[in-house]
């Protein structure tokens, strides 16, 4: 494991909501987002490791995603009528914390009876 994490150290970048591998600069979404693709590492203020090809969610990232998700499920219930706007935007971010969180729940747990038979 060390010796993989030793060819890899360049590229691994340990973030509090998902690791980045940043093996390709091309597919890095942040990169693409702030007309950056040339950069040599990742911008990690601009993460959205649900949609980055290179991101990996895991079981220690399970928490940070679990609160933003409560966080964001409280301010939808406080959004008056009025916020349309507002109210989609914070679903979407909704909708995708609740995915990441599946996914880690799903991985963690590993194939069901059903799929391995």
């Amino acid at each position: 494991m060390l010796n993989l994490l030793t060819k890899r150290a360049k590229t691994l970048h340990i973030g509090p909501a998902n690791f980045c591998w940043f093996t390709d600069p091309s597919r890095a979404l942040c990169l693409k987002l702030a007309g950056t693709p040339t950069a040599d590492r990742p911008l990690v203020g601009m993460c959205d490791s649900a949609r980055c090809p290179q991101a990996t969610h895991h079981p220690c990232h399970r928490p940070v995603w679990a609160e933003h998700a409560e966080r964001t499920k409280t301010f939808l219930g406080d959004l008056g009528k009025t916020r349309r706007t507002e109210h989609a935007r914070l679903q979407r971010d909704y909708d995708r914390a609740l995915r990441v969180v599946a996914e880690i729940d799903a991985a963690a747990t590993g194939p069901s009876d059903e799929d391995s038979a």
